[in-house]
């Protein structure tokens, strides 16, 4: 039995997400002890901040640039990582526990994209962008408990 004849006729063959993958192995480092990861948001965005009078702002969750923002939610925290101008996560930006995040009603964009925004309470309220793709509900769901 050839590795084709195992696949379904049905089913399309898929490869491995490797942008959760690797957002999975990135939050796995930063969980604590008895925390499980809830869901994950791997193309989260931050659209680009309006240039204020303070000037362009270049640290923080909401910058002067567009910037993917993957989120990881945990049965405790949100995560929100660092990856720049790639969905690849590089280090953590920013957790925050649950209770003191809150969310809107996420909204329907063009091309399924999802716009929702997040208060945080030492950043204040950031837009976020996600995809189809991408896990809203489970965050969601763990904001509103």
């Amino acid at each position: 039995m050839t590795p084709c004849d195992r696949i379904a006729v049905n089913e399309p063959a898929r490869r491995p997400d490797r942008y959760r993958t690797r957002l999975a192995d990135a939050a796995s480092q930063e969980l604590r002890g008895g925390e499980q990861v809830v869901g994950m948001l791997p193309f989260a965005t931050v659209p680009k901040r309006p240039k204020g009078p303070e000037g362009k702002i270049h640290d923080g969750i909401y910058q002067s640039q567009r910037r993917y923002r993957p989120l990881v939610v945990t049965d405790h925290r949100l995560l929100v990582f660092e990856a720049g101008r790639t969905p690849y996560p590089r280090t953590l930006l920013a957790d925050f526990p649950l209770r003191e995040v809150a969310m809107t009603d996420p909204e329907p964009g063009r091309m399924g994209i999802i716009h929702f925004t997040v208060s945080f309470p030492s950043e204040g309220d950031v837009p976020f962008e996600v995809g189809r793709r991408d896990d809203v509900d489970a965050l969601r769901a763990a904001v509103s408990d």
